[in-house]
């Protein structure tokens, strides 16, 4: 069995190395179809349309310069997650109607748990590349696979940023930090921040001044903003998702709330391109933890990871006009990884997938976003492999500013400073 699993990384290593370049402009045979599952209308659409354009656009490069996956043309077929019950119902038409072998989605840690239980009842592999419940792969569901970090590995990193980069900037010992946590109240929001608290507290002595949970859909953050005022934090962990990561910048001003820092985590938030175009400028200084923006050293990744990279970023650009995104890179990212392990299988059969996905062992820096790959048994990618990068918004774009050694920026307005003076 050793030799078996050797085998298989190799293969899946030497195709990398190589460049799947190589298979370009060679026939594809036949069609292969998954289900794509999205909130495209609803409180989440904006993120679930971001994403969905992400798997697309991977999906046509697969297609055009990469060989597909098993040899064939990748396609789609989509459903429109817009709650859990939704998410369900869709995931059991796409398997059943659609006959599809693999669901991939769901961007939201709202509806992922739904949609990979309806999946798992009809026996059918499901691909989250992006939700960050922790529970997502702590079912025991050996059909559920995830690429992307998990919630806790989001509040690991975070904190990670916080005393290795904020702290001695804002000339503080960690000990002496005074840090506020504000949380939408979802599995997502939970999941990070109690990570970050309790490696706050117990690595680095962080002071924690308040600690207060709201729900996302909320209309007025006022009374929220003011217990954080009389807190007098240093720093501030926000986890946001869209709307209410715009209403809390808009009521701090108005009630002008000094912080130091804020700090955040995933592609929602102060981390989703909404919260630029909200405030143009006026939005510079939060810090969201993503995947790699403007000023990436792609260099600094491995030959065959700044390969797709590079291919990425370029259609993506082509595509949109615009930059690309972390919903871009999550749903581009998790796709490539698919197709490497349906190219190592070459079969969509659960268990023999499965077996594949187990074996695969590719170091970090050689896939899209500088990710690795070794999933563990309960189908979760190693948070140690799917790197992260902290952005700043700076002048109207996220753009990459940690760990300095892969990018070209730096962090600014540390610590931010009044409202008027961050320009």
């Amino acid at each position: 069995m050793r030799h078996v699993k050797w085998a298989v990384v190799v293969l899946g290593l030497v195709a990398m190395a190589f460049g799947l370049d190589a298979v370009q402009g060679q026939p594809l045979s036949g069609e292969y179809k998954i289900g794509v599952l999205e909130p495209l209308t609803g409180n989440l659409a904006v993120q679930g349309k971001l994403h969905l354009e992400g798997y697309e656009i991977m999906r046509d490069l697969i297609n055009e310069r990469f060989g597909g996956v098993m040899g064939k043309k990748l396609v789609f077929v989509t459903g429109d997650a817009v709650d859990p019950t939704v998410a369900a119902s869709e995931a059991t038409r796409l398997a059943t109607r659609e006959g599809v072998k693999i669901i991939s989605g769901t961007f939201s840690s709202t509806l992922c748990g739904a949609a990979s239980e309806a999946a798992s009842r009809q026996n059918v592999i499901y691909w989250e590349s992006s939700c960050v419940d922790p529970r997502l792969t702590r079912r025991g569901l050996k059909n559920v696979f995830r690429t992307e970090i998990d919630g806790t590995g989001f509040g690991w990193y975070n904190v990670e940023f916080i005393a290795k980069h904020l702290a001695h900037r804002l000339g503080k010992k960690t000990s002496e930090l005074r840090v506020a946590y504000l949380s939408e109240d979802s599995s997502y929001g939970q999941s990070v921040t109690e990570t970050a608290r309790q490696r706050a507290k117990q690595e680095f002595g962080m002071q924690e001044v308040a600690a207060e949970y709201y729900t996302f859909t909320t209309n007025d953050l006022t009374p929220v903003i003011l217990k954080l005022k009389n807190a007098n934090p240093d720093i501030l962990h926000h986890i946001a998702r869209d709307q209410d990561a715009i209403l809390f910048w808009r009521q701090a001003r108005e009630q002008n709330f000094q912080v130091k820092a804020v700090v955040h985590a995933g592609a929602t938030g102060y981390g989703a391109p909404g919260f630029g175009k909200a405030f143009g400028n006026d939005a510079n200084g939060p810090f969201a933890l993503l995947e790699p923006g403007p000023g990436l050293i792609i260099e600094k990744m491995r030959p065959e990871g700044q390969r797709i990279e590079r291919a990425f970023r370029e259609a993506v650009k082509a595509k949109t006009g615009a930059d690309i995104t972390g919903g871009h890179q999550l749903a581009g990212g998790g796709l490539w990884v698919l197709k490497l392990a349906l190219d190592a299988a070459k079969t969509d059969d659960l268990d023999k997938f499965r077996a594949a996905v187990l074996a695969m062992d590719i170091p970090v820096g050689s896939a899209v976003n500088g990710w690795g790959v070794k999933f563990d048994e309960t189908g979760q990618n190693s948070n140690a492999r799917v790197q992260h990068y902290m952005l700043q918004w700076q002048n109207g774009s996220l753009v990459t500013v940690w760990p300095e050694e892969f990018t070209t920026n730096r962090a600014k307005w540390i610590p931010l400073g009044a409202w008027d003076q961050r320009k």
